[in-house]
């Protein structure tokens, strides 16, 4: 028995398939142990287990070839079996979770590295009792260099080779849909990977279908050896487990800014997919000149030219900004240029978030001037009326002094006004205004608004023309708030209509809204003007255009109240004859509950 055990264990180092064999163990085992200083990959445990599933097979069929008796050749055989099912079921779970990137399921690792190994070796051990794994047929054979065993397949055989082919399906399936799925950053890595996976199934194919053999034995573990090739290749190719390589693929292909290489003769040679989809005129054909292309073709003759471009410069091109930044290629310091890589950076979200806070600045700069000057205008008649009634009050009749009240009174009243304004203005800004809404008459809250216009600009003889609806229009507003918005508008359209006008004023409810329309007989406002209307410190006149004064923040604030009650204010214009402005906003529902 000892004897038989013996013959069984030796190897002969000197036979070239033998050699081969222990070559090709020491790779995999050398990949083995540098694998698993990279453990961080996904599914890297499952590949470090397949590379000891492959060297326990191909240690198997080391054993094989060197032993000299059929019986030692099929104890070989058989105890290759856990290798020969575990590789491409580990090689599997590999993929899954490499492509993935989620682990497999318990189950099914329990199913597969546990059960059905388990189940395949002892159909493979227990054939002399039954003989449906390798049947009777099997014979040692000494017609050629060195003896080798022809195993008749019998049907437990191709139980365990249907099964190990569902698995290789699996394995290919997976490896496809990675290919198709990948991103063109990574995608050659999924192609190579790919071929790795079907370059042992093809080999297993062509040995039981067609019988084809290496060294007079199955092919396949030889066959996964060249995948292991095909790995270190993948390796040493940087693009497998060096995340910088992926990243910089990744800031290529991925990125918003438009990247071309140019061979040092000003050839184009790559392009981003950015850089693609931005120029209509990128050729398919290699080695075309980039200064043929549109739009950046300046660009790169410059480059040419001067061998660099200007810090800083830029270009604007289909409405975007882009900062250009060229970066010579060279292998090494002082050797001969090979090219340059050449990056459009997009800058206009930049751009635009600097004009609008040139703009912000602006308009606030105009804001405080037209602030700084309704502050003075009537603090200036003030202080004269106050200087005039204390320093000259003997000489100051009484309709005289009573003539400089009025005249404090009317400008303390403007004072009180901007005020109130800008107190507006930062209340609505805030999180912290609230609108006391009631169950209120839009009629009363109008014909309340109109009545105290009456007094207003009295000089201008204007007509305020309305005729109320008949019946209550019930809305749940703050009336506070609504009266100030028709004052408003009611005051811009006294402002604005000529001496001895008419402003007409109307009130209609349609469906379930309500809405004021003011008409005026103005000059008018331009077209697209709606953000200086509405702006918060902008005015359509302005300079020593603007004859009429406020501060700018009535239409701001009117419409700020009218969006907190649901509801919208509008205007239409008509240059040289005038605009109606119109609020609007939800009726109440049920308002006898």
């Amino acid at each position: 028995m000892t004897n038989v055990l013996t013959q069984c264990l030796s190897i002969d180092p000197g036979v070239p398939s033998v050699q081969f064999i222990l070559a090709t163990s020491l790779i995999v085992a050398a990949l083995a142990v540098w694998i698993n200083s990279h453990r961080s990959l996904p599914g890297s445990r499952w590949f470090i287990l397949g590379m000891f599933a492959m060297l326990w097979w191909l240690g198997s069929i080391g054993f094989e070839i060197s032993s000299a008796g059929k019986d030692c050749k099929v104890l070989w055989a058989k105890a290759a079996w856990p290798g020969i099912v575990l590789l491409p079921t580990f090689w599997s779970f590999f993929l899954f979770e490499y492509t993935l990137s989620r682990p497999v399921p318990k189950r099914i690792v329990s199913l597969c590295t546990l059960i059905m190994p388990a189940f395949i070796f002892a159909l493979a051990a227990s054939n002399p009792w039954h003989e449906l794994f390798y049947g009777a047929g099997t014979v040692l054979r000494t017609d050629t260099l060195r003896p080798y065993v022809y195993y008749e397949h019998g049907p437990f055989f191709f139980l365990a080779i249907a099964y190990l082919y569902l698995l290789t399906v699996g394995c290919t399936l997976i490896a496809g849909r990675a290919v198709l799925q990948a991103s063109l950053a990574v995608r050659n890595f999924f192609i190579k990977l790919f071929l790795t996976t079907v370059i042992p199934i093809t080999t297993n194919v062509m040995h039981v279908v067609f019988d084809v053999k290496l060294f007079d034995v199955d092919p396949t573990p030889f066959s996964f050896a060249v995948s292991v090739g095909l790995v270190v290749w993948l390796i040493t190719d940087r693009r497998w487990v060096d995340i910088n390589a992926i990243a910089r693929d990744m800031f290529f292909y991925k990125s918003r800014d438009l990247v071309f290489v140019l061979d040092r003769d000003g050839s184009l040679l790559n392009t981003n997919q950015s850089a693609q989809d931005f120029i209509a005129d990128i050729p398919n054909r290699p080695k075309t000149p980039a200064s043929e292309l549109s739009a950046v073709g300046p660009v790169f003759r410059r480059l040419l030219e001067h061998g660099e471009l200007p810090d800083g410069e830029e270009i604007t091109h289909d409405g975007k900004h882009f900062l250009i930044r060229a970066y010579p290629i060279a292998l090494t310091k002082g050797q001969a240029q090979l090219g340059w890589a050449v990056a459009f950076v997009d800058v206009t979200t930049q751009k635009l978030a600097a004009e609008r806070a040139i703009a912000a600045e602006r308009a606030q700069a105009q804001f405080l001037a037209t602030v700084s000057h309704e502050l003075r205008t009537p603090l200036t008649a003030i202080n004269g009326s106050l200087s005039l009634l204390t320093n000259s009050k003997a000489k100051i009749s009484e309709a005289q002094s009573e003539s400089l009240m009025r005249l404090m009174t009317k400008n303390a009243a403007s004072l009180a006004a901007l005020v109130n304004d800008l107190l507006d203005t930062q209340a609505l800004a805030s999180s912290d205004f609230k609108l006391n809404r009631e169950s209120s008459d839009l009629r009363e809250i109008l014909s309340d608004a109109i009545a105290s216009m009456a007094t207003f600009l009295p000089e201008k003889k204007i007509t305020l023309a309305y005729t109320p609806p008949e019946g209550p229009v019930c809305v749940f507003a703050d009336s506070v708030r609504i009266r100030q918005v028709i004052v408003n508008l009611l005051s811009n359209a006294m402002k604005f209509s000529g001496s001895g006008s008419e402003v007409g004023i109307s009130l209609q409810t349609t469906g379930d809204t309500a809405t004021i329309f003011i008409k005026d007989s103005g000059r008018g406002i331009p077209p697209n003007s709606e953000d200086k209307v509405f702006g918060r410190f902008s005015q359509i006149a302005e300079g020593a255009e603007r004859k009429i004064t406020g501060s700018g923040l009535g239409m701001h604030i009117s419409r700020q109240i009218m969006l907190q009650h649901g509801g919208t204010i509008s205007y239409e214009s008509v240059l040289g004859e005038g605009t109606t402005f119109a609020i609007s906003m939800p009726l109440e529902q049920n308002p006898d509950r």
